[in-house]
């Protein structure tokens, strides 16, 4: 399965759609063309660390997912608030799948908050996952194998040198 931020961004608007009629889903801000009310998601920062012993990785992404609707509404203060508290009931977790993957995952969330700006609100929450790189297989192979004896002060090869 694929972990990438354009997937995140697809199962988070098929995910919330049911809670937000009405509102157009953007993988990131768009400017030209935009249908308000929209929700786009941005990503703020990603950390990946490296696990002791292992070909795994904790991915660390941070995400803002942005609500906007028209400026000049007298309610757009109620209008967040609402979309704010419909996301606190909504966003502990979500399914996750991508385009290739047959089954469905849930990811948490982690570090939930929000606040609202002069024209926007933006709720800010960071994903971790343990990922592993994709790695080609080697098949079994041959080698070359010649024994030594080490008797502790010299190395004595089986056909007698030193």
């Amino acid at each position: 399965m694929n972990f990438t931020v354009s997937t995140i961004a697809k199962s988070l608007a098929d995910y919330l759609a049911p809670n937000f009629p009405g509102v157009t889903f953007y993988e990131d801000p768009n400017q030209q063309g935009s249908r308000s009310p929209m929700l786009f998601l941005q990503q703020r920062y990603s950390y990946i660390t490296r696990e002791m012993g292992s070909n795994w990785y904790l991915r660390r992404i941070g995400l803002d997912l942005t609500y906007l609707v028209d400026y000049n509404l007298p309610n757009m203060q109620q209008l967040y608030q609402s979309a704010a508290e419909a996301l606190d009931l909504t966003m502990e977790t979500f399914p996750y799948s991508d385009k290739d993957a047959e089954k469905t995952i849930l990811l948490r969330t982690y570090d939930r908050e929000w606040r609202i700006d002069l024209d926007a609100l933006h709720y800010q929450f960071e994903l971790r996952e343990r990922v592993k790189t994709p790695e080609e297989f080697i098949p079994m192979q041959t080698m070359d194998y010649h024994e030594e004896v080490f008797d502790g002060n010299e190395t004595i090869h089986p056909n007698g040198d030193y």
